[in-house]
């Protein structure tokens, strides 16, 4: 399922294959401020930029895949990102002919780790 293709993807910083996996209707609601980014805005140049670089920058520990089938994935991670901040975030991707059509995610800031 899209599971597996979407943690490789990510973890090898591979934007091409990340957003082979989106709906040409893809959109994504953010939990934190309710804004809506669409496929359009996820294959512009500065999206693509940005996207790449949490990837390349940032640690997911603890991702699991909570359910997945032809219709819905429920993803849970935590991440930390360049600047020490982390995040423990729930993913809910719908499917729409095998791909991504939309997700809405949401967060909760963890404390930053001690060093």
């Amino acid at each position: 399922m899209l599971y597996e293709k979407f943690v490789t993807a990510y973890d090898t910083a591979d934007i091409e294959t990340f957003l082979s996996l989106m709906h040409d209707d893809f959109q994504w609601t953010r939990h934190s401020d309710g804004s809506v980014i669409t496929s359009e805005t996820m294959l512009s140049e500065g999206f693509a930029d940005w996207f790449t670089d949490i990837m390349i920058n940032s640690q997911v520990e603890e991702r699991r895949c909570i359910y997945e089938n032809e219709d819905i994935l429920v993803m849970h991670e935590v991440e930390t990102f360049s600047s020490g901040n982390r995040d423990a975030t729930i993913s809910v991707f719908l499917k729409r002919d095998g791909l991504f059509w939309r997700l809405e995610n949401g967060s909760t800031p963890l404390p930053k780790l001690e060093e």
